[in-house]
C-alpha cells in the first residue's frame, strides 16, 4: 500500500512538471511563430513601402523581439527554436541592410538635386 501511494505521488509529481514544462512551450512556440510570421510579413513588402513606414516597423520589431527573448529565457532547452528565430532574423537583417541602403540613396538624390 505504501508503495503505490509513493508511486501515485511520484507519478503526481511528474505530471505537474511535464504539464508546466509543455505550457512554457507551447507559449514559446506561439510567440516564435508570430515573430517569424512578422518577419515574413514585412519582408515581403516593396522596399519603398517598407523604407516609408520604416520607423514603425524597427518599434514593431523591438517590441516581439524583447517578447520571444522573455519567454525564450525561461526555457531550459531552445534548440528547438533557434534554427526558426536564427532564419528569420537572418532574414530580417538582410531586409533592413537594403532598406538602409535605399534610405541612404534616397537621401543621396534628394541632396544632389538641390
Amino acid at each position: 500500500m505504501k508503495n503505490s501511494v509513493l508511486l501515485f505521488g511520484f507519478f503526481f509529481l511528474t505530471i505537474t512538471f511535464t504539464s508546466c514544462k509543455s505550457e512554457q512551450e507551447k507559449k514559446a512556440e506561439l510567440i516564435t511563430n508570430k515573430y517569424v510570421r512578422f518577419i515574413d510579413s514585412v519582408t515581403q513588402k516593396t522596399t519603398a513601402d517598407a523604407a516609408a513606414n520604416w520607423s514603425t516597423i524597427e518599434k514593431y520589431f523591438e517590441k516581439q523581439s524583447k517578447e520571444l527573448n522573455s519567454t525564450i529565457d525561461d526555457l531550459e532547452d531552445t534548440a528547438a527554436f533557434d534554427a526558426k528565430i536564427d532564419s528569420a532574423t537572418a532574414k530580417y537583417e538582410a531586409f533592413r541592410k537594403s532598406i538602409r541602403q535605399q534610405k541612404g540613396i534616397l537621401k543621396g538624390a534628394n541632396l544632389s538635386e538641390k
